[in-house]
């Protein structure tokens, strides 16, 4: 029997890889066929189908038994897997398809799911049965369907993530070979003109520390399934220290309050002026988050937190409690929020001195609500 294993691959990441071995495992295996799909029916997909087709050569190269397939090369508009499935069968004879656990959790709202069911045996990979898992797997088997539990559970590896952290220059869970055809190909490189511009205009430490604080705010946004634009993020991440070195030199304070001129938190109304003008952001979801990213305020956005939380806790930061921290953010936004907010406000309160107005009502906005 051989397996069509299907998805956008964009890219092709280690545990795509790891089932493909897997799967060969089985005895019942004879092949697997990895089948990129042009015009996938829930996502977009900027990279073309052909360097999509390039990277998993790479990614797969030296493995046996492993077909790449372009059958999709000429496809036009929406493909469903109940129209493309009798095709494959029609090439390839004796097939059985790959999905995730969360696809037959969902394979309901799939296009004449019942008839995807009675093409072929369904391979399935979970990431850990669930409620919700077992009551698919036995409705669907009920309804006839020959389903199949792979014994793998995939790491949670999200092509998304790969792409928006490859704008930042990391490339966690790829082959180095696909990682240099990224790299040489210009692949997800929407912002390099903004990052290099960025580069430009502030000291490396404070370069480095943007990318970072970008970087953990794109995880957290999807391991917390916050559903926040990642385009939003990136930027207001990258962004959000873009004015700190500005303040030690002189400059236009005719756009900032007063009352914050010449103090630390003076970067981050200057931040949001000078994303503005300087980077052309006129977003004001993205303009907010770099706005009160030092101070907080009341009721804040999620993405004013994620900003916020990310400044403290990405992967440079190694204070004392930044672990627990780091734990807190873990169980959820609101829980790691609130535990940012209250350590920043405990620390400014040892270090003696004024404590700028906004961040005195985002402590007194936390006690209320919780």
């Amino acid at each position: 029997m051989k397996v069509i294993f299907g998805g956008a691959f964009n890219p092709p990441h280690a545990e795509h890889i790891n089932m493909v071995k897997r799967l060969l495992t089985r005895d019942e295996v004879e092949s697997v066929i990895l089948l990129p799909s042009v015009n996938p029916p829930h996502k977009s997909c900027p990279t073309s189908f052909e360097q999509r087709l390039d990277m998993l050569r790479l990614a797969t190269e030296g493995l046996r038994n492993v077909e790449i397939s372009d059958f999709e090369r000429n496809g036009e508009g929406k493909r469903y897997t109940c129209e493309v499935l009798p095709k494959l069968k029609e090439i390839y004879g004796d097939v059985a398809f790959v999905i995730g656990g969360d696809s037959l959790i969902d394979l309901d709202k799939w296009k004449n799911p019942s008839d995807v069911i009675k093409i072929c045996p369904l391979l399935v990979f979970t990431r850990g049965e669930s409620e919700k898992f077992t009551a698919a797997l036995s409705y669907w088997r009920n309804q006839g369907g020959d389903i199949r539990v792979c014994d793998y559970s995939p790491l949670d590896v999200s092509s998304t993530v790969i792409r928006y952290n490859a704008e930042l220059g990391v490339y966690d869970n790829l082959d180095g070979k696909v990682v240099e055809y990224i790299k040489a190909n210009n692949l997800y490189a929407k912002y390099k003109d903004l990052i290099a511009k960025l580069k430009s205009n502030i000291p490396s430490k404070t370069f480095e520390h943007c990318l970072r604080t970008a970087s953990y705010a794109i995880n957290i946004n999807y391991s917390l399934n916050l559903g926040l634009d990642y385009d939003k993020v990136l930027i207001a991440g990258v962004l959000h220290d873009c004015a700190k070195a500005l303040c030690h030199a002189p400059h236009d304070t005719s756009e900032v309050p007063e009352d914050c001129i010449g103090t630390p938190v003076e970067h981050q109304f200057l931040g949001a002026v000078v994303a503005r003008k300087e980077y052309g952001i006129d977003d004001e979801e993205i303009l907010g988050a770099i706005k009160y990213h030092t101070t907080g305020k009341k009721n804040m956005s999620d993405l004013q937190k994620l900003i916020f939380s990310s400044d403290m806790l990405e992967i440079g930061r190694a204070y004392e409690g930044v672990k627990e921290l780091r734990e807190a953010m873990r169980k959820s936004l609101d829980l790691g929020y609130k535990a940012c907010a209250l350590a920043q406000y405990e620390f400014l309160l040892q270090k003696g001195g004024d404590i700028y107005p906004l961040t005195l009502e985002a402590v007194e906005d936390i006690d209320k609500k919780h």
